[in-house]
């Protein structure tokens, strides 16, 4: 996987059907299960008003990395849409020193898929996935959404580009919550030296199903 070349698509919150809050932890969690995920995102606003400081927060068990962290400032912005609650641009006044990072570190930060997809990734990611926990899933792994995107690129047409790319994003994010280990890392040589360990390209039980779901979607059987 070579790194793409810059350009100014930013995946945060890319339209108003989606976001991301994977930078925030939320895929630090042990389970990471769709429903578990969302209910700790519902609960954003309670603890939004609950926990005046980040250091009030005690942080759910178990974890994937006890040496990162899980914001309790994300939640649910709008229905299906991942973010910062205390963000200016959803909260309409800058909260964010209450977090860990504060808000300069946490308004600089750009997480390794943005160096590591090409524009033409990003570009489908953002049209063709809209749902939260599957372009959440691909945010954490970019190399596995490259590998999935170009198995697309090589064996769909358009028309069925957008139910095999969530197919197999689907059959990863399952694979995903089997793997005990850490999922996201915030720099790009952390994920590099580690994606091994789960990524598609490289874990040939964990492509077997995805390819399997995308070969089932693609034929119409799913």
């Amino acid at each position: 996987m070579q790194m793409a070349e810059a350009d100014d698509i930013i995946l945060c919150q890319p339209d108003s059907r989606k976001g991301c809050s994977v930078c925030c932890g939320l895929f630090n969690v042990r389970d990471t299960s769709r429903k578990n995920l969302e209910e700790f995102l519902k609960d954003g606003g309670s603890r939004e008003k609950l926990y005046r400081v980040y250091e009030e927060f005690t942080e759910p068990e178990p974890v994937r990395d006890r040496f990162s962290h899980i914001c309790p400032y994300q939640g649910f912005l709008s229905a299906g849409k991942p973010g910062c609650l205390i963000h200016p641009l959803s909260s309409g006044i800058e909260g964010r020193d209450r977090s860990l990072f504060a808000s300069t570190v946490c308004g600089k930060f750009l997480c390794p898929a943005h160096e590591l997809l090409s524009s033409q990734e990003k570009s489908s990611l953002i049209k063709y996935v809209d749902d939260w926990y599957l372009y959440s899933t691909a945010i954490a792994d970019p190399g596995s959404f490259s590998f999935i995107h170009e198995y697309c690129n090589n064996n769909c047409g358009v028309s069925r580009l957008s139910p095999v790319l969530n197919a197999g994003l689907k059959a990863h994010a399952e694979n995903l919550m089997i793997y005990e280990g850490i999922i996201f890392f915030y720099s790009v040589p952390e994920y590099m030296m580690n994606r091994e360990n789960f990524s598609l390209r490289f874990r040939d039980d964990f492509r077997r199903a995805a390819v399997e779901a995308m070969d089932k979607c693609h034929a119409g059987k799913i």
